[in-house]
């Protein structure tokens, strides 16, 4: 399992074909990964403890936040000028907020509900502080699996399942829905 600041460099490296894991598409990682088609919207947002009064960013009163090392979600913290905890990954994240170390967890929403699911002393709460898209990740020097992964995960949605998965995971958990959104490609 990569830690999600090695996910490009693990592409670079050939240590893995693809990527299939909340990776956000970024012009910066455009530079050096090459990405399917878009398959998910995620919204930033917050994971707290249930009764903690945190309902917006604002609500932290100085209070850390966590979220993982090298992801997009850092920048966005820390342009807002909020005091932030960076770890490898969101589950050490949570264990640092279960633990009492930070006081609130960032992360794109669907990968909050996944946790709020596992955890119900805690909530997903928030605005919407960044919108992002994830795409599967590969190398710039593979158009065929490029265009391979694009044509299966256009049957997706051609099908339903792609939908289909979206609602089963989702509903309840998250308002609304997360849809995939219509495909984009760059070739």
């Amino acid at each position: 399992m990569l830690n999600i600041a090695d996910r490009a460099t693990a592409l670079e490296r050939d240590q893995v074909d693809v990527v299939v894991n909340s990776f956000t598409v970024t012009c910066a990682r455009q530079r050096q990964v090459e990405f399917s088609a878009p398959i998910m919207p995620a919204v930033q947002r917050l994971l707290v403890p249930l009764g903690s009064g945190i309902n917006e960013v604002e609500d932290l009163g100085g209070r850390t936040v966590c979220t993982s090392l090298g992801s997009t979600t850092e920048i966005v913290l820390r342009d807002l000028g909020l005091q932030v905890e960076s770890l490898p990954g969101i589950p050490d994240c949570v264990l640092a907020m279960q633990r009492g170390r930070v006081a609130a967890v960032s992360s794109d929403d669907v990968i909050l509900a996944g946790l709020a699911a596992q955890d119900p002393n805690t909530r997903v709460v928030g605005r919407a502080l960044a919108t992002a898209e994830y795409a599967v990740g590969m190398r710039p020097d593979e158009p065929d699996l490029v265009r391979f992964v694009n044509g299966v995960l256009e049957e997706a949605r051609a099908d339903g399942s792609l939908a289909a998965s979206n609602r089963h995971w989702f509903t309840g958990r998250l308002d609304p829905v997360p849809l995939p959104p219509p495909p984009v490609y760059r070739d």
